[in-house]
């Protein structure tokens, strides 16, 4: 586990490293402070206040997950400790963080909350692939995404020998020697054979297109209307897909510097000046970390989780 910890540990220094380079290399910091200085501050009001009716979006969905037992508000403060726990910490713990927060306040039990998770992130994922590919072959963007379609694909063929041979599944999951994995396993194969319908995953498709419509809308306002930029809706997306593949990579905590190398890499291809494309990945950036940081802390230190206990779970469950 030491080993595996260590190569982890390097590949994402190495890569968070890069990212910085490539984002701060050659930078003109006088003209970087400009770009600041012509953004719309209006704009960035409104933005920042509509990122919240995402959030809310957010909870919304993982109600629905809940069967409707955790309530929206309970939703949004899952979320806000995910958010806040990644932003601080490495290692994307806050996905453990929201199981145990929903096992503490609803009383479902950890493989539950975890296999709830698992379906968000896991559309997240789908969501991530879809828009991608809308925009992947305009831009010959092809290879960013080719990763994402073998991971994701993987998890769908698993999904579907544990819905169609649910014995032979069965019989698998019990030779596998760790406790914990075997109780989510189990999990979602029960969810996979008595709860999970094409109703549901319609529904569940539809509550994460939502999530996603909501969570594009800053970048699109940032990118057209703070930043006073012309691209095309297409264009624009294609930035968002990017920036949201950096921030979906485990790396440093809240993705940062690999989050502006995103931006500018998909602004660079419109052509857009590295300085105006930093500005903007690192405005982005802050309206979406400091907010959900301020308030998901608060929600953490409210709920009688720590920092400490869920790292110490992590390991546990690692081991």
């Amino acid at each position: 586990m030491l080993m595996k910890k260590t190569v982890s540990l390097i590949l994402r220094t190495s890569l968070v490293g890069a990212c910085l380079v490539y984002a701060f290399w050659g930078v003109d910091f006088m003209e970087l402070g400009r770009a600041f200085g012509r953004f719309n501050a209006l704009g960035i009001i409104v933005t920042t206040i509509l990122s919240f009716v995402g959030y809310w979006a957010m909870a919304l969905r993982m109600n629905f997950l809940s069967g409707y037992t955790c309530g929206n508000l309970v939703g949004l403060k899952a979320f806000l400790i995910s958010m806040a726990v990644n932003n601080v910490v490495p290692a994307k713990l806050g996905e453990l963080a929201k199981a145990f927060y929903l096992r503490k306040e609803c009383k479902y039990s950890l493989s539950q909350s975890i296999s709830m998770v698992f379906w968000e992130r896991f559309f997240d994922l789908n969501a991530i692939l879809f828009m991608g590919l809308l925009v992947a072959f305009q831009f010959k963007l092809k290879m960013a995404f080719f990763p994402l379609a073998l991971g994701v694909g993987g998890i769908w063929a698993c999904l579907f020998v544990v819905r169609k041979w649910p014995d032979l599944a069965m019989r698998l999951v019990t030779m596998l020697p760790f406790e914990r994995l075997r109780g989510f396993i189990i999990e979602v194969k029960q969810q996979m054979v008595h709860e999970v319908t094409l109703r549901y995953l319609i529904v569940l498709g539809c509550y994460t297109a939502l999530v996603w419509m909501l969570y594009a809308i800053p970048t699109f306002l940032v990118i057209n209307w703070v930043a006073g930029l012309d691209l095309t809706m297409t264009q624009t997306l294609a930035v968002f897909i990017l920036s949201a593949l950096g921030m979906a990579m485990p790396s440093s905590p809240g993705a940062v510097g690999v989050f502006e190398a995103a931006v500018i890499f998909g602004l660079g291809i419109f052509k857009v000046d590295k300085e105006l494309a930093l500005a903007i990945g690192l405005l982005i950036h802050m309206m979406q970390y400091i907010p959900t940081t301020v308030s998901g802390l608060m929600v953490l230190a409210r709920s009688g989780l720590s920092l400490k206990s869920i790292r110490k779970s992590d390991e546990g469950l690692e081991a």
